[in-house]
């Protein structure tokens, strides 16, 4: 006679616990996933913003032309990049961008305000204006739209105050954070 074997798999119970704990898993992870997505979007908006103004900066190198980085408006982060034909008056894109490929719970905040272009000059230096020498984009804060969820960040296109030795000039990404810059060592990625 075969003996009597016991069903195998869960009972009810067990399956219960097992999805609480899922549950309660998710629910802990829930507001880091959700800084992670934040901070992702502002990374990417910056990366594009940054990677614009350096190629634009290329692109004037290359054609030994003033090249103009603009943005399509102050809180959003389209952008294009154009050079004038050769009758001098026409502007021919050479490459844009729409914020909606990078992050929609973005912002950014330019300075000085009202400021929307940036020229480059055949050397893919920015075009300074003696007269006016804040009539371009100076620096770039990119933040998100819910505040205090992810970590802001900042691009310097052109800083009137250089920075001390041994920190890059000109064009750079950094994060504006005051405690970065307070750490000694100070920490590369502060501005």
């Amino acid at each position: 006679m075969a003996a009597y074997r016991k069903p195998r798999g869960f009972t009810l119970i067990e399956i219960f616990i097992a999805l609480l704990i899922v549950a309660l898993l998710f629910l802990l992870g829930m507001p880091s996933f959700t800084s992670f997505l934040r901070n992702s979007e502002i990374r990417s908006t910056a990366e594009s913003l940054i990677n614009g103004l350096r190629t634009a900066t290329s692109e004037a190198a290359n054609r030994n032309k003033k090249v103009t980085f603009e943005l399509a408006s102050a809180t959003g982060a389209d952008w294009k990049f154009w050079v004038l034909d050769d009758d001098g008056v026409t502007p021919r894109t050479i490459q844009t961008y729409a914020k909606k490929e990078a992050g929609p719970n973005t912002k950014i905040t330019i300075t000085p305000a009202g400021r929307l272009t940036v020229a480059f000059n055949g050397l893919g230096r920015v075009d300074i204006d003696p007269a006016s020498p804040d009539n371009h984009i100076r620096q770039i804060d990119i933040d998100s739209i819910v505040a205090g969820e992810a970590r802001p960040l900042r691009i310097i296109v052109d800083d009137p105050n250089p920075p001390a030795a041994g920190k890059p000039r000109g064009l750079r990404m950094c994060d504006p954070d005051p405690a970065l810059a307070a750490l000694i060592p100070p920490d590369p990625r502060a501005c």
